[in-house]
């Protein structure tokens, strides 16, 4: 088995670990709602009268993309193992944490590459 790596907003970030054929049709049905869930915030946050919603609203669309591109990533390698999604059996309370994971590791890995950024060693 290869391991999956998923083009990104900046680069390439590869998975801690090989994807089994679980995780890729997991992935595959929880990004489109992480998606969504960002694609709510950034409206609710539209509307908002905080001054530092630019902020937030820039920051929902940097990770808009990079969930987008991660789910292009693991549709395509579900196409090259011939995986076709169906339905998977997942709790409402594990969809929501892997969710809040992807949102989470994606905010981290933004706040990082800002941090180099900021302070190039």
């Amino acid at each position: 088995m290869n391991a999956v790596t998923y083009t990104g907003y900046d680069g390439v970030f590869p998975m801690n670990q090989t994807a089994t054929n679980e995780e890729l049709l997991r992935n595959s049905v929880l990004l489109p709602n992480a998606l969504s869930i960002i694609e709510e915030e950034a409206r609710t946050l539209s509307a908002s009268k905080d001054p530092i919603r630019r902020l937030y609203i820039a920051a929902a669309k940097v990770i808009h993309v990079r969930l987008t591109n991660e789910m292009a990533g693991v549709r395509k390698e579900m196409r090259q193992r011939g995986i076709q999604a169906e339905k998977i059996d997942i709790s409402r309370e594990e969809a929501k944490a892997t969710i809040a994971e992807m949102i989470g590791r994606h905010m981290r890995e933004v706040m990082d590459e800002l941090q180099q950024k900021k302070n190039p060693r």
